[in-house]
């Protein structure tokens, strides 16, 4: 994944399949930032935080997309 922030006009583009995929992938690599740095190898700490909000803009307009369908 890239170092940059996502933006939602970015991920509003995307498929629903396309978004659930990436959603899978920022956890995964969300969870192996947190062990690099518990164990003291993580060199980007700011990766973290980057991760963490791609993730939460995936879910917001995922959440969207549900209230705009009922």
């Amino acid at each position: 994944m890239s170092d940059r922030p996502l933006k939602a006009s970015e991920i509003r583009t995307m498929s629903d399949e396309d978004r659930l995929k990436l959603l899978n992938e920022l956890r995964m690599e969300l969870v192996r930032l947190i062990t690099q740095a518990r164990s003291g190898t993580l060199t980007n700490v700011a990766r973290i935080r980057i991760v963490r909000k791609n993730i939460a803009r995936i879910l917001t307009v995922i959440n969207e997309e549900r209230r705009r369908r009922v």
